[in-house]
């Protein structure tokens, strides 16, 4: 496989008009960019996380199955992975042309990778590979390593590689790779890269020791500490770095509701029918079923606590009917049309809020739906302004009647997904976990009269709640010491 893969790059440069380079008794570093559901098998290298953003792979394997030098840093998020690559790839394993990352206009048009720890001033061959099978529209990318530039169209893409020879590493060992959607295209893709060069040891790349200054280490890849009665920053990582939000989303989808309930507080008391595409979507779940009706002021917990991507749904195809429409009138509508007008409303009041880099395109996380952690912090502190909405954010059991399609009635309880609630403390607001965005959480917190706000975005489901009391003990510690000192 090696070797056919090894001879199609080559007949790729020709057919690409690139210059050939020969790289005597220099090694291979093959990568595969996609889902964790179709890993290659080794010597291949492996990077299955599109939403990260920092060093995600290192370490790595050459043709001969040794440790390299090479690290790969992933310097912002994709707009996440893709199985509808080529099974039947001239060169490729299945499992690295099968899937890929892809960038959308208007959610992730760009993205930039940095190949670390190569050899100053050594030249090394970059060969860039991607399918995505069917489709009408073009699906192409424009790839620029280092200063030069070229495009890729993944579009029924069965052996067309990209390469680019004779790229020179820099001072520091660096090749910066930048990825985004060429003009016209919708999408572009990274499938498989092949980097062939001098590298050295693994044991040569060591990263740097860790400082033992400043806040505690975490997993998340963005976080920030924000002041609870001011929302000033104090303290952050990646604050303004745009990032899958996950089910933090319903936050603004319960803002939203929240607020149409004050206008008219006979709407809590409303019914809310599930319709079928409620039921339907797939995630975290209220545990709702198509036909079934729920009070609105019930279904605001199944929206929070067990965080229904149904409830969700539900909840903007029911208050959609009381926003307007692009020409300012008020009408009901179809569900459909009600659920597009709440998801406008959702982008308008994060606008007002000042939350420039979030997009909302559905009311629920499991989506295309990005934010910032300056972003989400602002959220939160509207939220906090309301004491009866930020209440649903507080409560941890909560059991609602559920009338089922054939009249009779039963009870559902609903669980809050926040674990801190559990500790003293802390009071809100929402949790949010999928495989593009990773573990997130927006919570809150008071201890000695100080509030303070902590978001993390990116971390690890079994880290992200001990990443976020870590961060707040050292948040609240931090402040108490400039209170004594009189600063």
């Amino acid at each position: 496989m090696d070797a056919s893969f090894f001879r199609l790059l080559l007949i790729g440069t020709v057919c690409l008009g690139l210059s050939e380079f020969t790289f005597a008794n220099d090694s291979i570093i093959r990568i595969d960019f996609g889902s964790s559901q179709r890993l290659s098998e080794a010597p291949w290298n492996n990077i299955d996380q599109p939403g990260a953003s920092g060093m995600v792979l290192t370490n790595a394997l050459d043709q001969t199955g040794k440790a390299t030098s090479l690290s790969v840093r992933q310097l912002d998020p994709w707009a996440g992975f893709n199985l509808s690559g080529t099974s039947n790839h001239a060169s490729l394993p299945a499992s690295a042309s099968t899937d890929s990352f892809y960038l959308e206009q208007g959610v992730d048009p760009a993205a930039t990778l940095r190949l670390e720890g190569l050899s100053p001033g050594h030249r090394y061959r970059i060969t860039i590979d991607a399918s995505r099978m069917g489709g009408t529209e073009m699906r192409s990318g424009k790839y620029t390593v280092n200063n030069h530039t070229n495009s890729l169209d993944a579009k029924n893409n069965q052996g067309r590689p990209l390469m680019f020879s004779d790229v020179v590493a820099d001072g520091k060992g660096f090749i910066t790779i930048d990825i985004q959607c060429a003009a016209g295209s919708q999408y572009a893709y990274l499938g498989a890269m092949q980097v062939e060069g001098h590298f050295a040891a693994a044991e040569a790349n060591r990263l740097a020791a860790d400082s033992l200054d400043g806040p505690p280490l975490v997993n998340a890849m963005a976080w920030g500490i924000a002041n609870g009665a001011t929302g000033e920053m104090l303290w952050s990582k990646n604050p303004d770095q745009v990032r899958a939000m996950a089910s933090t989303t319903k936050m603004m989808t319960a803002l939203i509701v929240f607020e149409l309930c004050q206008e008219k507080p006979e709407r809590l008391k409303e019914v809310v029918s599930i319709s079928k595409r409620a039921d339907d979507m797939p995630g975290s779940t209220a545990a709702v079923k198509v036909g079934e009706k729920v009070v609105a002021h019930d279904l605001l917990f199944g929206l929070l606590l067990p965080s229904g991507n149904d409830a969700a749904i539900a909840l903007a195809e029911h208050f959609g009917r009381y926003l307007p429409d692009d020409n300012g009138s008020i009408r009901n509508g179809s569900a459909a049309a009600c659920y597009d007008r709440f998801v406008d409303h959702m982008n308008a009041k994060a606008a007002e809020l000042g939350m420039k880099d979030t997009i909302y395109l559905a009311p629920h996380g499991n989506s295309g739906n990005r934010s910032t952690i300056r972003d989400l912090t602002k959220l939160a502190m509207f939220v906090l302004l309301k004491p009866a909405l930020h209440e649903y954010f507080n409560t941890q059991h909560h059991s609602a009647e559920i009338v089922q399609p054939s009249g009779s009635k039963r009870i559902h309880y609903w669980k809050n997904t926040n674990e801190l609630l559990d500790i003293e403390g802390f009071d809100g607001l929402k949790t949010g976990t999928t495989t593009m965005a990773g573990a997130c959480l927006v919570a809150t917190g008071v201890r000695n009269g100080d509030r303070l706000v902590v978001v993390i975005l990116g971390s690890k489901r079994d880290s992200r709640f001990l990443d976020t009391r870590n961060l707040f003990r050292w948040g609240w510690t931090q402040r108490a010491a400039i209170t004594r000192s009189g600063q």
